[in-house]
């Protein structure tokens, strides 16, 4: 198994737990000062909703990273798969930025070196030569 892959499989795996950890959220459980900025403990309706549509967006995120390196198949062009990954990557920086910046210590504490894992092993994916 090539560092690449390496690097996509575990991006998958921690970006699985942010998707369900952001479905518990949109669920209504106590969990909203680990997100969000940590204002909430139960998210109010919009941020319920905009986690349910984070899920989905992380969902399109492990199968673009997974889709990168040929561990699953994707219906898209190569090129479109790397610009994705690309995308994803600096989805996740940005949001590191944003997690380290939280005035939530909690958000800070967990989130930031989560984000920062992601981004890290996005970026190893995205200059990997597959194709």
């Amino acid at each position: 198994m090539t560092t690449a892959m390496l690097a996509s499989v575990l991006a998958a795996l921690v970006l699985s737990f942010v998707a369900i950890f952001q479905i518990l959220l949109a669920l209504g459980l106590p969990l909203g000062e680990a997100a969000w900025g940590g204002t909430h403990r139960v998210l109010p309706p919009h941020l319920r909703v905009a986690s349910a549509m984070s899920s989905l967006l992380l969902g399109l995120a492990i199968w673009i990273v997974l889709a990168r390196v040929d561990v699953v198949r994707i219906p898209w062009q190569p090129s479109s798969v790397r610009a994705g990954t690309w995308v994803v990557f600096s989805f996740l920086t940005l949001n590191t930025v944003g997690n380290f910046a939280s005035k939530s210590r909690i958000e800070r504490a967990l989130m930031t070196p989560v984000t920062f894992v992601c981004a890290a092993c996005l970026l190893v994916v995205a200059l990997s030569s597959y194709p």
